[in-house]
């Protein structure tokens, strides 16, 4: 991760560097892609203050501390900033969990193009609606023998009942009627 050090009235020794650089690897857990890190560091009268800021593509992270000692400033500063890349990671996970329970939902919602995988229940897809035309019984089978789908709900001329035909695995066609 590239570090880079800035010190503003400040002496940085080459421990001081490592000793932000070792503590500043516990990021990489959280930020995953390669953070631009920048430390720096400043004395003001008797006070050592330290600010990091960690950029990523997803987000920038920011804290500040200060103390009588760097190393203590360093540390305080570095616990906010783990804090703040701890909730982002969450809320990042969160996402990730909510957007697959939605894909998860989709595909138990829709069937699936391949072979059916068996599943608790069965999954329903809804069509819409279709108009109910009144015809008879023959021009319902000219109708599906025209058509790609395998059945035809239509209005019975006959009965004025809603009828079912469907096309057979043998060829032939079924008919289903209510009862009178």
């Amino acid at each position: 991760m590239p570090i880079l050090f800035t010190g503003r009235k400040a002496d940085l020794t080459p421990s001081m560097k490592r000793y932000a650089e070792s503590k500043l690897n516990k990021l990489d857990r959280f930020l995953g892609e390669e953070p631009d890190v920048h430390v720096i560091l400043t004395v003001e009268k008797h006070r050592r203050l330290a600010e990091i800021v960690a950029r990523t593509p997803l987000a920038t992270l920011t804290a500040r501390a200060d103390s009588a000692d760097f190393r203590e400033s360093i540390d305080r500063c570095l616990e906010r900033v783990l804090a703040q890349a701890k909730r982002n990671h969450e809320k990042l996970t969160q996402t990730r969990r909510r957007r697959g329970r939605r894909e998860a939902l989709r595909e138990a919602i829709e069937i699936p193009d391949g072979p059916a995988a068996p599943r608790d229940r069965p999954s329903i897809v809804r069509m819409g609606s279709i108009p109910l035309k009144p015809m008879s019984v023959e021009e319902a089978v000219s109708e599906i023998q025209d058509s790609r789908d395998g059945f035809l709900v239509f209005r019975n001329a006959d009965s004025q009942g809603i009828s079912v035909l469907f096309r057979r695995a043998d060829g032939r066609y079924g008919l289903i009627e209510p009862e009178s």
